[in-house]
């Protein structure tokens, strides 16, 4: 399986508290009306400059080790390594919101309009990382669509960078899923160009198999802190 969509934008919901809250603002905050001005000109922004697409490719566990593997320089325990081991499906993705949003976040920037300029890129990001799990849902349902699927499953995204899999291991994957069809690259510093895009992998089984105790040296330094949330929602939310 080896498949290019392109996401609608009412699949993209933009919840302002929750975009916000990446911020720091706290949902009892009192927003001004200059605030509100410059959030809903974000929010047009996007709807208007985004270009939501993905490409999603099925992997076997065999060769997916060698994807993970990238230049050895992952972690030596990490959960992702027990994670596919214990998976149904596996499938390479990268979504990206297109060229022409991150170019437009960066012309305000070089405009010196700091304030709408750091809005859409706050927009931006939260859309990236909701981009990614649309891709989840889109393997979802054609997992779903080829067999009826045991009642646990579950599918979540993982990416390098982040539970111990190197950042270099963007190489390999770029290499095994060639997402330049979709028009995103890779530099010597394994950063994606157009900026708003992910890419990792899919997996999908069993809700519980996302569980970890998320104590690994690295956990410490994480910034996103995002895996309590996931692993919750893989457990209550498996099956859909």
């Amino acid at each position: 399986m080896r498949s290019i969509t392109k996401f609608a934008m009412e699949d993209i919901k933009l919840p302002q508290k929750e975009i916000l809250r990446s911020q720091g603002i706290p949902d009892e905050a009192s927003l001004s009306e200059n605030f509100e001005r410059i959030y809903m000109e974000a929010a047009e922004l996007f709807q208007e400059l985004a270009e939501p697409k993905a490409i999603i490719a099925g992997i076997g566990v065999s060769d997916f080790e060698e994807v993970f593997r990238g230049e050895g320089l992952n972690e030596k325990e990490n959960p992702v390594e027990e994670i596919f081991r214990k998976s149904s499906h596996l499938a390479l993705f990268a979504v990206t919101l297109g060229p022409v949003l991150s170019e437009k976040v960066t012309e305000l920037f070089d405009n010196g309009k700091y304030a709408i300029g750091y809005m859409l890129d706050s927009v931006s990001s939260y859309a990236a990382d909701k981009l990614a799990d649309l891709a989840a849902q889109h393997l979802y349902a054609e997992i779903v669509g080829r067999a009826a699927p045991a009642n646990s499953l579950r599918v979540l995204n993982y990416s390098p960078g982040y539970c111990g899999w190197h950042m270099s291991g963007q190489k390999k994957l770029f290499e095994a899923l060639r997402p330049e069809e979709i028009g995103i690259t890779l530099n010597e510093s394994c950063l994606m160009s157009p900026i708003k895009s992910v890419s990792g992998v899919l997996i999908g089984g069993p809700g519980e198999i996302h569980e970890f105790v998320n104590s690994y040296p690295f956990c410490n330094t994480c910034i996103a802190r995002s895996c309590i949330e996931r692993m919750r929602n893989a457990v209550m939310d498996a099956g859909g």
